[in-house]
């Protein structure tokens, strides 16, 4: 990826499209089936979060063939209530031009495009077709030359601009997507490509439901983390939405400290070990907050603590039948039962996501389950149900346990959920 450079001398206006479009004679149909102009970003947005765009022309079919896209405008509708292009951050007056266009460092051209000599992309335009709909649009335009094409067997994007929510879109449900009336592509006889179909980007913009304090790229962990006297740590906020969304929000969240005599944050998760003992890294992003405990100790004693631990089998399948056990939540009884499978409990999934509220997903390539964004790998299956670890709780929810060896119960308490 490389960033957009003034690639070409001008953008065509909205008003000479929307007169080449309204009042040119429609060309014989090419007969390209199966194109797609994709509008992708991301799913989940938190609002006044800036996302980044990105439009590609799929073509199934071979390459350079008569039905292939040469040329393409192609305008692009969203919710001017939810969505902004704030001049500050992503316009720019032209001079030359006499209008509003992207700024040069506000949108992305891919490598292979921004290169080469084949391809002419100009800088996307606002512009607002009706002032009365609620609604904005963007044009963009490109072209290819020496037989090259636009659109490709991937429908990788061929640019990525950026857009920013606004701060008081909440709780909605819109989309970026395309305007076929408005939208032209032509192949390299010169034919309009009439049959083609299009792609919305579906976005939904909410607050979080939770935010975590998580290491990397780790799934949010309940147990302290545990930093070495004087090193400097990297931190990431997690926010998890109601859907199963996951979306790192670290440097829109603000970072606390609740001693800074032993962690002083320094702002985008960097977090500073000053002194030997025990204290919590905060986050907020609005009333939403988010807590993580860390241990600060000695070099030597931190080797030993952040050990890594033997792994085990990712996931076992067991046909044989397990000793059952009873499973007690907050002093009531989940219907599932528990398993007992070589010395160890297990509880089911489902009562997890029904008892504590948690969304549970399943990663269909791993074949995994996947809780807060990551699969679980240390799981088990058992005649089609996923199970996990009662010991895994505490870590992996905050969860207290207690097992009674005597009447073969498993109590789980949870009083609030994180």
């Amino acid at each position: 990826m490389y960033f957009g450079k003034k690639l070409v001398m001008g953008v065509l206006s909205f008003l000479l499209i929307a007169g080449c479009l309204s009042g040119a004679v429609v060309a014989k149909d090419s007969k390209a089936k199966g194109f797609s102009i994709d509008v992708t970003s991301n799913s989940t947005l938190i609002p006044g979060q800036g996302i980044s765009v990105n439009v590609g022309i799929l073509n199934p079919g071979a390459p350079h063939e008569k039905g292939d896209v040469q040329s393409a405008t192609i305008v692009l509708s969203y919710d001017e209530n939810i969505f902004t292009t704030d001049e500050a951050e992503v316009l720019r007056f032209d001079e030359t031009l006499g209008k509003y266009i992207w700024r040069d460092d506000a949108f992305i051209i891919p490598t292979d495009y921004f290169e080469s000599k084949d391809y002419t992309i100009q800088n996307p335009e606002p512009a607002d077709l009706d002032p009365n709909d609620g609604k904005q649009e963007i044009i963009i335009s490109i072209s290819a030359k020496n037989g090259k094409s636009i659109s490709s067997s991937s429908g990788e994007a061929f640019i990525s601009f950026y857009l920013k929510t606004k701060e008081d879109s909440l709780n909605k449900q819109t989309s970026i997507e395309v305007l076929p009336a408005m939208t032209l592509l032509v192949n390299h006889t010169g034919e309009t490509i009439q049959s083609y179909n299009t792609t919305p980007a579906n976005i939904f913009v909410s607050m979080p439901k939770n935010i975590f304090v998580v290491a990397g790229t780790m799934r949010p962990d309940f147990l302290p983390f545990i930093f070495s006297l004087n090193d400097g740590n990297e931190l990431n906020a997690l926010a998890y939405f109601e859907n199963g969304d996951a979306v790192y929000v670290t440097d829109m969240v603000t970072w606390h400290s609740t001693n800074t005599e032993v962690l002083q944050p320094h702002g985008n998760g960097n977090i500073q070990a000053v002194g030997l003992g025990t204290a919590s890294v905060k986050v907020t992003f609005g009333s939403i907050t988010g807590e993580k405990k860390i241990k600060v100790v000695t070099p030597a004693t931190a080797a030993i603590m952040n050990a890594e631990p033997e792994p085990y089998a990712t996931v076992i399948r067991s046909d044989s039948k397990p000793i059952e056990v009873q499973v007690i939540i907050n002093g009531k009884i989940i219907a599932d039962s528990g398993r007992i499978v070589s010395g160890s409990v297990y509880i089911p999934l489902r009562a997890i996501s029904e008892s504590f509220g948690v969304v549970v997903g399943y990663d269909s390539s791993k074949k995994l389950p996947v809780l807060y964004g990551s699969p679980l790998t240390q799981s088990r299956n058992i005649s089609g149900t996923s199970y996990v670890k009662a010991k895994d709780l505490p870590s992996l929810l905050g969860a207290n346990i207690k097992w009674s060896n005597a009447t073969k119960k498993l109590y789980i308490d949870y009083p609030s959920k994180p």
